[in-house]
């Protein structure tokens, strides 16, 4: 079970598609080479509750839970999948994510939020 922001699991898939677009930044167009998967494993699920909650997220403090949350999600998708090597490159590619949303997720949370 993933953590999720209280909302997610009622949007209807035409609020998914407006909110979510899994990895990457939407309106990016570096995004396109950012793939929702890890070495094979889906994880477009993982990315798309991370864009609701900072679609929904107002602080910095939000942006680091979401962020982290998105981390705990990504390694426990992970886990019971593949075998050991595979479960290794994975998480370290799930961190290499987590640390990028952290350093550079700024401005992509704060985009078209009202700072007045």
């Amino acid at each position: 079970m993933f953590i999720t922001e209280k909302g997610y699991e009622s949007l209807t898939q035409e609020q998914k598609a407006r909110i979510c677009n899994g990895a990457g930044a939407a309106n990016d167009w570096r995004s396109a080479f950012i793939p929702n998967t890890i070495y094979g494993l889906d994880c477009t699920e993982v990315f798309n509750i991370h864009d609701y909650a900072y679609h929904i997220g107002k602080t910095l403090d939000d942006k680091k839970r979401a962020d982290f949350a998105m981390l705990q999600n990504l390694l426990c998708l992970i886990e019971p999948s593949g075998n050991f090597i595979t479960r290794f490159l994975r998480r370290a590619r799930a961190l290499e994510y987590y640390s990028t949303v952290c350093e550079l997720g700024t401005a992509a949370f704060f985009v078209s939020k009202n700072h007045g």
